[in-house]
């Protein structure tokens, strides 16, 4: 073991000097300032002709016998060695910490509810130390929902296509009814037509035409997209065709380029139906592969079923297309929800929410305008409700189909 005892000004004096004298794998084993203001810095590093003796000896078939304490030593500085890169590694970071408590403090918290570390530290760049904590979090909250982009189409009140693509399970017929309730009480009945091109999923265009009969509105199953030019007529202004599409893997969505056939003969606009609980890899895999369709906006589904929602959040702070409806819930029309970012943030933080309002469209009652069979209008009202249940696949309940 080669151990010398060295004289800097400075710390880094000293490791320069090990480094030319030992190399870098030597280990400083102590340092103190001495009377005259120096540094005394004490390296060691093993010795590299005892390794080229020990080899050379195995070599022969010699054993030579090694002194425990040395061995001792000898792992001990190991062990030193290790602890010391580990610090080193540390250090940068527990320095930082020590200088800006509050803004740590922040990261830590945005971490735990599943926000990425790289977005962690940008929203906390402008952590002010000096202001208190409360205020801190809130321009936090605040920068955070933000940040979130959002947008309103125009779509549901000018009328057109409107197609929902997404993986497969996600939720997108589910949405597809509660966009059609929502159009129906706003321009009435004959405004909707409902359309599939799922002809490969059980009960998909059952639950569709279930939906249908009760509320009195048109349902077709088309063979392909060419189908669609026909249907023209039916998007005029205020009126509204909805289509649902066949669930695909997101490695299969860049491949089959949906409505490709038909964007130039037919005006269509496509929203992205994309689910909470997905991974955050597997959601920019989703979100990546579904650009082909050109999605002009995002439905966030299964909020409630999210154990992290800060994981989702931090992908949708990565793209550009706007969150317009999200769903926490199985209930038709009061689980789903227009776009409210501080909402999800304050949700995704684990911070008590202030209660989501019903949509103003819903005070004005326009279910009065919907005619499905004899049922009146409030009888009606009272019936989607608190009745209405729509599962992905399962269809309605038979005590509904009954009233109808």
């Amino acid at each position: 073991m080669n151990v010398r005892r060295y004289r800097a000004r400075d710390m880094r004096d000293a490791m320069r000097q090990v480094r030319e004298h030992q190399g870098s794998d030597a280990v400083i084993l102590s340092s103190r300032r001495g009377d005259d203001g120096l540094l005394e810095v004490v390296a060691s590093l093993d010795a590299a002709p005892e390794a080229g003796s020990s080899s050379f000896a195995q070599g022969l078939g010699e054993s030579i016998p090694v002194d425990p304490q040395l061995a001792a030593m000898r792992r001990e500085i190991c062990d030193l060695r290790t602890l010391l890169m580990q610090q080193q590694a540390l250090s940068e970071s527990d320095q930082w910490a020590a200088r800006h408590p509050l803004a740590s403090q922040c990261i830590g918290r945005l971490m735990r509810s599943g926000f990425s570390e790289k977005l962690a530290r940008s929203l906390t760049g402008g952590v002010q130390e000096d202001s208190s904590e409360e205020m801190a979090w809130s321009r936090l909250r605040s920068r955070l929902s933000a940040s979130i982009a959002t947008t309103s189409p125009t779509v549901l009140d000018q009328g057109g296509m409107l197609a929902l693509v997404g993986s497969t399970g996600v939720g997108k017929t589910t949405t597809l009814n509660r966009l059609a309730l929502r159009q129906i009480r706003r321009m009435g009945p004959d405004s909707v037509t409902l359309v599939t091109l799922d002809r490969q999923r059980i009960g998909a265009y059952k639950q569709l035409q279930a939906f249908g009969q009760m509320a009195g509105i048109p349902v077709m199953l088309l063979e392909s997209e060419r189908d669609l030019t026909a249907l023209t007529n039916r998007a005029t202004e205020g009126k509204l065709v909805l289509i649902d599409t066949q669930g695909q893997a997101a490695r299969d969505a860049a491949e089959r380029r949906l409505f490709a056939q038909v964007r130039n003969e037919v005006d269509l606009e496509t929203w992205l139906v994309v689910a909470a609980t997905h991974q955050s890899a597997v959601l920019r895999q989703v979100l990546q592969s579904f650009q082909v369709c050109d999605p002009a906006a995002l439905v966030l589904t299964k909020v409630d079923e999210a154990e992290q929602l800060g994981e989702t959040l931090s992908v949708l702070l990565e793209q550009r297309t706007g969150l317009v409806f999200y769903s926490d819930g199985q209930r038709l029309d009061e689980d789903f929800h227009k776009a409210d970012t501080m909402y999800l943030t304050r949700l995704a933080l684990q911070e008590p929410a202030y209660s989501v309002p019903p949509p103003q469209d819903r005070d004005a009652m326009l279910i009065n305008s919907v005619s499905v069979g004899r049922v009146p209008a409030t009888s009606q009202t009272q019936t989607l409700r608190d009745g209405m249940v729509l599962e992905s696949i399962v269809p309605f309940r038979k005590a509904l189909h009954a009233a109808y």
